[in-house]
């Protein structure tokens, strides 16, 4: 009778700290903000970019579907202000976004209002085209997704009427090598693939980048140029005319 007891004894005391030890792992906790600030350190830190408000950017960018390589300047200034150039051999398009408002055409003195559809696209750009500093300033509106198939941290900010992007970071060099870019009506996706980064003034810079529409890649850009704040880019960011395209 004894010896049971002592069985039984010894059972009780055993049972919990075996169920602990062989309790599985617990998912690592997502870091959200250590996340940022190690993005915001590796391309030059928080003073440095908070330093600059906009800057011109000049490439070619070659439109892969048929093959057209355009001149391209784009002038941007925080918050959501861009004007992009594209002088293709025999055309030229203009684009212009300053917040949530957009317009296109041919010339800046014939803009015209952006439909909705071509207007949410280039609210999208605008928004990826800023500086790595938006993750900092809005970082409680960002929640992190799963890892994508690369091993990169995913982290997404919602933009505003189904509109959102999602940066995917390499947590080796915390570097955004990827974005994806999305609207909900209609559901569509846009991604940026970057590459060779560059410091300017002290903040990193991608100068090549790879763009795609769903899977299908749309075109291939490559900087030869990048000045931060001009002081000609307020007279580029013009606003557009009201009207319809």
């Amino acid at each position: 009778m004894l010896k049971n007891r002592l069985f039984i004894l010894i059972m009780v005391v055993a049972i919990p700290v075996l169920a602990r030890a062989q309790a599985p792992a617990s998912e690592p906790k997502s870091d959200v903000p250590g996340w940022i600030a190690h993005v915001i350190d590796a391309y030059g830190g928080e003073k440095a970019m908070r330093a600059v408000h906009g800057y011109h950017a000049v490439g070619s960018q070659v439109a892969t579907q048929n093959d057209q390589t355009a001149h391209t300047d784009r002038w941007f200034a925080r918050p959501d202000r861009l004007r992009l150039d594209l002088a293709y051999p025999d055309h030229t398009e203009i684009r212009v976004t300053s917040g949530k408002d957009g317009w296109s055409g041919t010339a800046p003195d014939h803009l015209t209002a952006a439909n909705p559809m071509k207007l949410q696209a280039m609210r999208l750009q605008t928004v990826r085209l800023d500086l790595p500093l938006r993750l900092l300033e809005q970082r409680d509106k960002i929640e992190a997704r799963e890892p994508d198939e690369n091993g990169r941290i995913v982290l997404r900010l919602p933009v505003d009427n189904g509109l959102y992007i999602d940066y995917h970071i390499d947590p080796k060099t915390w570097l955004i090598t990827h974005a994806t870019t999305g609207m909900s009506n209609p559901a569509m996706e846009f991604s940026a693939d970057y590459d060779d980064f560059r410091k300017v003034s002290g903040v990193l810079v991608p100068y090549q980048e790879l763009t795609f529409a769903g899977s299908t890649m749309t075109s291939k850009f490559k900087m030869t140029s990048f000045e931060w704040d001009p002081k000609d880019l307020e007279s580029h960011l013009v606003t557009g005319k009201k009207g319809s395209n």
